[in-house]
């Protein structure tokens, strides 16, 4: 069925990414009557620049020093799992809201069942980069094949690993610092609305 005319174009794309706006309470304390505001939804690799352009749409719909984030899963997902899981969902449940359609499939997306890459994230705690340094240096004399990726992020660095490993002694060594997330979302932009 072709559905150009609707702007749906079929893709051979396996993968694609679960992508987050989100403006958290947690972040926006200022406010007393604050709610929060969410959009979720899946994308392929190749579209990500373009959200980050309608992260700035979500942003602007916002308060004045409103504060919000952007994050992506850290392990693509596997778009054939997506599918059937959401037309079982689908048949399942006849009376769903179709409107809400885009959260519910970023939702599926988002299980483990349907992760195609066996990343783990260590969300660190801190801006000293000395600290995350040694931090690195230890998940290397760990294991070399990790090959541990830092990322900044709004309070500290996310840390994405290749795959996991046993962290029973890092966890000890590092647990001031360091969460361990074995399939998470990576806050990739943030921004205040001035």
């Amino acid at each position: 069925m072709d559905n150009k005319k609707w702007g749906v174009v079929n893709s051979d794309d396996k993968l694609c990414y679960v992508v987050l706006f989100v403006s958290r309470a947690k972040d926006n304390k200022m406010f007393t009557d604050f709610t929060e505001r969410r959009k979720s939804f899946i994308c392929t690799a190749d579209m990500i620049d373009h959200y980050k352009e309608q992260f700035k749409q979500f942003v602007n719909a916002g308060r004045a020093n409103e504060f919000c984030r952007m994050y992506i899963s850290v392990n693509a997902r596997h778009m054939p799992t997506i599918r059937k899981q959401l037309l079982h969902f689908l048949i399942d449940d006849d009376t769903f809201n179709l409107c809400a359609l885009q959260s519910k499939l970023a939702g599926i997306a988002a299980t483990k069942e349907c992760a195609a890459e066996k990343k783990w994230m260590i969300d660190f705690d801190t801006l000293n980069e000395d600290t995350l340094c040694n931090c690195l240096q230890e998940l290397e004399a760990i294991d070399p094949t990790l090959e541990a990726t830092p990322h900044r992020t709004p309070n500290g660095y996310a840390i994405i690993l290749k795959h996991g490993f046993d962290c029973r002694q890092f966890t000890e060594d590092w647990k001031d610092l360091a969460t361990i997330k074995k399939d998470d979302m990576l806050c990739i932009e943030w921004k205040c609305k001035g």
